[in-house]
């Protein structure tokens, strides 16, 4: 059974009437997640016979994260963040070693994002994030604070819709995440792994709330 939890303090301080600045100290368990990831080994590139797998993640992440946010006019207003700490990443012995496929490591994370609210009843939210280390989390740093948690470039796009009368909300959303294609995972001589869940994707529908 997945089970993760978390733990956490902060703080925050109005600067103006436009901006402001979070801290806060968090900690993360979790226990049987699984964790999906595809194997390359390099012999079989030319066969295709990649294996994919699920790998169950258990241990723990701490770290500190900052957000600053502020607010430019009535339309455009903006994020950036920090976070470090400590956490799981994939191991290089993986490849060869099925046994052991997460190792603790220090991760930092950036992330920057703009979102427009236009009076047609548009919003856009635009994600950058950057991950210098392949860091595995079963709960985001930045869990609560954004819409979008996949490396690289993300935009979500959603509109409001006419009700016609009916006592309904409704919205059209285009999602696309991490339209650069990165992918996270390890290498070497033998191979490679790579986390299957993060791959480029591009959504839409509409959502009716009645």
């Amino acid at each position: 059974m997945n089970k993760s939890t978390r733990l956490e303090f902060g703080v925050e301080r109005v600067l103006d009437n436009r901006s402001t600045i979070e801290a806060n100290v968090f900690f993360d368990s979790v226990v049987g997640r699984g964790v999906g990831l595809e194997s390359l080994p390099f012999s079989a590139v030319a066969s295709t016979s990649f294996d994919d797998f699920v790998a169950d993640q258990q241990g723990k992440a701490m770290g500190v994260r900052v957000v600053y946010n502020r607010r430019w006019n009535g339309i455009l207003s903006t994020s950036a963040g920090y976070a470090y700490g400590t956490g799981q990443k994939l191991s290089d012995e993986a490849i060869t070693n099925p046994a052991s496929i997460f190792k603790d490591d220090v991760f930092q994370t950036f992330f920057g994002q703009m979102k427009a609210d236009i009076r047609t009843g548009t919003s856009v939210s635009t994600v950058f994030r950057l991950s210098p280390r392949a860091t595995v989390f079963a709960i985001d740093p930045f869990e609560g604070r954004l819409a979008i948690y996949d490396p690289s470039l993300s935009v979500l796009v959603t509109q409001d819709l006419p009700s016609w009368g009916l006592p309904i909300d409704a919205e059209a959303i285009l999602d696309a995440r991490n339209l650069l294609d990165v992918h996270t995972g390890v290498s070497g001589e033998e191979g490679a792994l790579l986390l299957n869940s993060q791959r480029r994707m591009f959504r839409g529908g509409i959502l009716v709330r009645f």
